[in-house]
């Protein structure tokens, strides 16, 4: 029994020796075997590739042997802070729903000062060193206000650009909210003489 004690940890202590010299003088082989390692934790359904420290926000919802679940139709769960999304012909139908009073407009002001006079300009010209930038760049520059193409696109319309953006304009859909949106296109049409 002693001798096939000795024997085993002669065998044990002989594959361990002959697995470390093949690590050492292999390379290729070794960063193969850790590279298929990493594909097959890839291959892993979660959130994380390779699961080190298993915590319950890193688990998947569903536990072993449970039913898939079904995901909830499209607009059933409300998201709050959203609004629904309207397409550009939508868009035009839509009518400013925040009241036409001083501070509304005082507000709209602010809103567009701080989130668009510095590329429409802070008088809603289309003068800025953004757009002086844009235009010597070859880049279509921002919009002028003030011109008939601003001018013949209707509340929703402008609600539409400022809320999805367009060109190089960024959507400030996510940023500020429905009635602050409202209130800048108060503030182009009262910029506009409307």
């Amino acid at each position: 029994m002693i001798q096939l004690a000795a024997r085993a940890t002669r065998a044990a202590t002989l594959v361990a020796t002959r697995c470390r010299t093949a690590i050492v003088r292999r390379p290729a082989a070794t960063v193969g075997i850790i590279a298929l390692a990493g594909a097959v934790a890839a291959c892993t359904p979660g959130a994380y590739t390779f699961d080190i420290f298993r915590e319950m926000h890193y688990q998947p919802s569903q536990r072993l042997q449970e039913p898939n679940r079904l995901a909830p139709p499209a607009g059933a769960v409300p998201l709050s802070g959203r609004s629904p999304v309207v397409t550009w012909d939508q868009a035009a139908t839509l009518q400013n729903p925040v009241p036409a009073n001083d501070q509304t407009r005082a507000q709209g002001q602010r809103l567009y000062q701080v989130n668009c006079g510095a590329c429409h300009g802070q008088n809603a010209d289309g003068k800025s060193e953004v757009s002086t930038r844009f235009a010597n760049a070859g880049v279509v520059p921002p919009v002028d206000f003030r011109s008939d193409r601003a001018r013949n696109r209707s509340d929703g319309q402008l609600y539409w650009l400022v809320t999805n953006g367009i060109g190089n304009m960024p959507p400030f859909g996510e940023i500020l909210t429905d009635d602050q949106r409202w209130m800048i296109v108060q503030h182009i049409r009262t910029t506009q003489g409307r």
